[in-house]
């Protein structure tokens, strides 16, 4: 059970045993950190739960999540994808599964039309919300759901995830950025982002000597369009004890992210933080 999962041993454990002993709860939020494999995790469970090996074709099952366009989960999507069916009969096996993804999204609106489902609860009716946070749901939503917490799996185990999958390896310094995240293990080697890891180390050695101009240069190229390699810089210069030059990179993120003029934003960057190591 479980076997393409991992890591999350102990929650392995928790839900073998609640299966084999028929006592799982009816509703359960999984919080975490993004792309460690809670989404992973409960569609794993939802095939044990339903008896089938494909959810695609299981009519029992329901995946919900933000669409992209939304800032939120809207009560209307909750109330058109999950409450408007949840009481009706399951189709193909004796329960029906709904996954609520980006649960940390849902507006209140949306958190009190699903509260008279958590304290009213159909006997077959499982729910799993998935959230990186506890801290945006309703304490009477709290107070109604199984609350199961995730982390990342270890830098050990990532490593060998890499290894196998990929055929390669990551650096201790990538690694530990990634936090033990499969996702953004996946995330970096698909999108071939090794080479843009390793400009961004090289910049912070530019920087570290003091030659602004090589180090203007290597970031010429819009390497830091690319948010996570401003993450990756924050991260390599916080674990290298710079806390207050950290700060520039962090201002550089915001000002990018609100359509900040690339060139500017990072030439000033880099001029501060020469300045100030």
């Amino acid at each position: 059970m479980f076997e393409s999962i991992i890591g999350h041993e102990k929650q392995k454990e928790l839900f073998e045993n609640l299966l084999k002993n028929d006592e799982l709860s009816h509703a359960y939020l999984f919080i975490g950190p993004n792309g460690i494999g809670k989404a992973s995790f409960a569609r794993e469970l939802a095939k044990y739960i339903l008896k089938t090996d494909n959810l695609d074709t299981c009519l029992d099952y329901k995946y919900v999540s933000k669409d992209e366009s939304k800032k939120d989960l809207s009560v209307e999507k909750i109330r058109e994808e999950v409450i408007d069916s949840i009481y009706i009969a399951p189709a193909m096996s004796q329960k029906k599964v709904y996954i609520i993804d980006d649960g940390e999204c849902l507006n209140i609106a949306a958190q009190n039309a699903l509260l008279k489902t958590l304290e009213e609860p159909p006997k077959n009716i499982h729910i799993i919300i998935i959230s990186n946070t506890s801290s945006t749901f309703l304490p009477t939503i709290i107070s109604r759901i199984n609350q199961i917490r995730f982390s990342g799996i270890s830098k050990e185990k990532l490593k060998e995830y890499v290894k196998k999958m990929y055929n390669t390896e990551l650096s201790d310094n990538i690694l530990e950025f990634l936090n033990g995240s499969i996702g953004g293990a996946k995330k970096t080697i698909d999108e071939n982002k090794l080479e843009k890891f390793s400009q961004v180390e090289k910049i912070f050695n530019l920087i570290k000597d003091h030659d602004v101009v090589d180090a203007l240069l290597t970031a010429s190229n819009g390497i830091f369009q690319d948010l996570d390699m401003l993450k990756y810089l924050e991260f390599i210069m916080e674990r290298d004890k710079k806390l207050l030059p950290a700060k520039f990179v962090e201002k550089a993120n915001t000002r990018l992210k609100n359509n900040g003029n690339y060139d500017i934003v990072i030439d000033n960057m880099i001029i501060n933080l020469v300045d100030i190591v």
